[in-house]
Parts: structure tokens; sequence; C-alpha cells
């Protein structure tokens, strides 16, 4: 591998890397606001949103840069949400309310997504004058 793409891997890992620290740390103090199963929900959620609005930012306005889509969408948001422990705390929890977990966090984290990208969608149509 010569110099140039060493160098350019290495900055994409550490830029992952800077923004997976970030999430992380986030994650957990936004999380220890709450009980656990709720603190795990609350940060898919909103990582779910972010997510969205990157996505679509992205993709209609252009403003997110490869090197900022790594950061935030990669390690970031990635760090922040939590599958696995979701997935944990749900096998912890008696049937019935295993079942509202695994419902609240797919129905939640989805019209996150979805959120996140009426957010830009709305934005983009009022940079272009259309209004809503």
């Amino acid at each position: 591998m010569n110099d140039h793409i060493f160098k350019d891997r290495a900055l994409e890992l550490l830029t992952i890397g800077a923004g997976g620290f970030c999430g992380a740390i986030s994650r957990y103090l936004i999380a220890g606001l709450f009980e656990p199963a709720p603190g795990t929900l609350v940060v898919n959620v909103l990582g779910s949103i972010l997510l969205g609005f990157l996505m679509y930012s992205s993709e209609y306005l252009g403003y997110v840069s490869p090197r900022m889509r790594m950061f935030f969408g990669i390690g970031f948001l990635g760090s922040l949400t939590t599958f696995s422990t979701f997935t944990v705390q749900t096998f912890q929890m008696p049937l019935i309310e295993a079942g509202f977990n695994i419902f609240a966090n797919l129905t939640l984290t989805l019209a996150g997504v979805f959120t996140g990208r009426s957010i830009v969608i709305y934005l983009v149509k009022r940079r272009e004058g259309n209004g809503i």
C-alpha cells in the first residue's frame, strides 16, 4: 500500500474512531438520565432522527462532506445507538414488557428516520421557496 493510500485510510479510521468515542460518551451520558431500557430507547430514537437528517441532508442538500458522514454516520451515530444493548435488555424482561420494548424500539426508530428525512425535505422546500 503506498503512503498516500495509507494516510487516507488512517485519517478515515481516526475520523470514525473520534466519532465513535464522542457517540459512546454521549450514549453513556444520555442513557444515564433514564432507567436502562427507556434510556436505550431514547438514544436509539435520537440516533435514528439524526441519521435520517444526516442521510437526507447529504443527499438533498449536499452539505455533508464524505469525512463528516464518516464521523457522524459511522462513528458518532453508530456508537450512540445500540442494538446489542436493546437485545440484551429485551431478553431480560418479562414477556409482555419485552414485546412492548420490541414494538416501541422498532416503531419509534423507524419513525425517527422518517422524521429526520421529513425535516430535511421541509428545509429543502423552504430553501427553494416552494413552501410546504
